[in-house]
């Protein structure tokens, strides 16, 4: 047979169980609609049972009623049907950013109202086990039971409601309410609901969100640490406040977003332009003298700028760290290896791979005897090449010797220069005279 308590409401199942309480599926006889009654063992005020039967608010179930039968109280709430957000995150795991923020907003707005009551009505214990999601996506606050109304005229209440993690450290050293407390509970919701980490079984702390994801950038990070700041000067004073920069976070993450794509369009630009001198020259082959120096001091130079770029741009940490898994309950870390230094490092192996395969001409440096005439030879990227005694010089553009003013002899001379082709044939250049002049002090 049923239960029927005070011949009006009969209990149809458990509906679930509490601290202060515990909470049945009933129907209203009289007036044949579902609702949910909470009975417990608590004294529950009446004063602050009737002060909670007077809020309306789309976000909070109604207090219907409330009675005490025998030693047990019993408060008749409006029959919310849907999943706890408890039951989302085990589901899920964690909530999507947008929804995230949305949800925060709405909860922002009912505290709000709870705040705005003469005097304020405290929540004290939100946390994911509480908040109900209805069919449509919306929320509401459930376990009214534990709200604390200063309207009671009395400097402390009778009870130390929270829940570890969620409740700041001064709502355990009293128990007369502020606003603050809600501030604090709903950061750390806001927490859970975007790394999925329940702050009850995290051992290190309360870790950024940019740390679990990096697409979570720093004004998240801020808005939960104002909100979870144990100083009142550094936390939010308002639910307002916190409201306001939920509402601005969008924007600013959209601001956010296109100067990250400037950026990374920038270091990509500025990156392959290094790669390119370091591999163009590569692949035009180069000489023997000019590998590493002076070949290097050029991307070595650019490599430089877009190392200076990348840190100014990406804010680079020293001891930057990104939490990547959690194993019985003990967080593991692990130092981001610098993907920099893989390019460099492949860069160099390749320059050294492509170096023994290429052929290189002129390996050797002229001997210079007595008074014998030095001539130099540049191709056409103004690369020295280096004489050898029956050396084959390719070039598919030109070549050009030069004579040093300083080593020529102070009479005139008349050059031409022969040249021998594979069949034997001789070619002759015009006859040209050159003097040089005397260097005067």
């Amino acid at each position: 047979m049923s239960r029927i308590l005070i011949n009006k409401y009969e209990v149809l199942r458990l509906a679930g169980t509490g601290r202060t309480g515990i909470v049945y599926l009933a129907r209203d006889l009289h007036l044949n609609r579902l609702v949910a009654v909470k009975e417990s063992t608590e004294e529950i005020l009446l004063a602050e049972t009737a002060l909670l039967k007077e809020l309306e608010h789309p976000g909070l179930p109604r207090i219907y009623d409330w009675f005490k039968q025998q030693e047990h109280t019993f408060l008749v709430m409006e029959y919310v049907e849907g999943m706890t957000l408890r039951q989302y995150l085990n589901k899920h795991g964690r909530v999507s950013e947008r929804q995230a923020i949305e949800w925060a907003v709405e909860l922002c707005g009912i505290l709000a109202y709870l705040h705005s009551r003469h005097p304020a009505v405290i929540y004290r214990d939100l946390k994911p086990e509480n908040i109900m999601i209805r069919q449509d996506g919306k929320l509401k606050l459930i376990d009214l039971g534990g709200t604390l109304r200063s309207a009671c005229g009395r400097e402390e209440g009778k009870w130390c409601v929270g829940t570890p993690g969620y409740a700041p450290p001064e709502q355990w050293k009293q128990t007369r309410g502020d606003e603050r407390w809600d501030i604090y509970a709903l950061g750390a919701v806001l927490h859970e609901m975007l790394t999925g980490v329940n702050p009850i079984r995290q051992p290190c702390g309360r870790r950024p969100v940019g740390e679990y994801d990096k697409a979570l950038w720093g004004a998240m990070d801020e808005i939960i640490k104002r909100c979870t700041a144990e100083n009142k000067k550094d936390a939010y004073q308002s639910m307002e406040q916190v409201e306001c920069a939920l509402l601005g976070y969008p924007t600013e993450q959209r601001k956010h977003l296109l100067v990250l794509r400037i950026k990374k369009m920038i270091l990509a630009l500025m990156g392959g332009y290094t790669v390119c001198c370091f591999f163009l020259p590569l692949l035009e082959g180069i000489l023997e003298n000019q590998f590493p120096f002076p070949y290097l001091i050029r991307p070595l130079i650019i490599l430089s700028f877009f190392i200076l770029f990348y840190l100014f741009f990406s804010k680079y940490k020293r001891k930057k760290q990104f939490l990547r898994r959690q194993e019985k309950n003990i967080w593991l870390t692990e130092k981001k290896f610098s993907g920099l230094l893989v390019l460099l490092f492949a860069i160099f192996c390749l320059a050294a791979t492509v170096r023994g395969q290429i052929s290189y001409y002129g390996t050797v440096y002229a001997q210079e005897e007595g008074e014998a005439l030095w001539v130099e030879m540049r191709d056409a990227y103004e690369r020295k090449l280096l004489l050898k005694y029956d050396a084959i010089y390719v070039t598919n553009d030109k070549v050009r010797f030069e004579l040093p003013a300083e080593r020529l002899p102070t009479q005139e001379l008349s050059m031409q220069i022969v040249a021998v082709g594979e069949d034997g044939e001789k070619y002759y250049s015009r006859i040209f005279r050159i003097k040089a002049e005397p260097v005067t002090e």
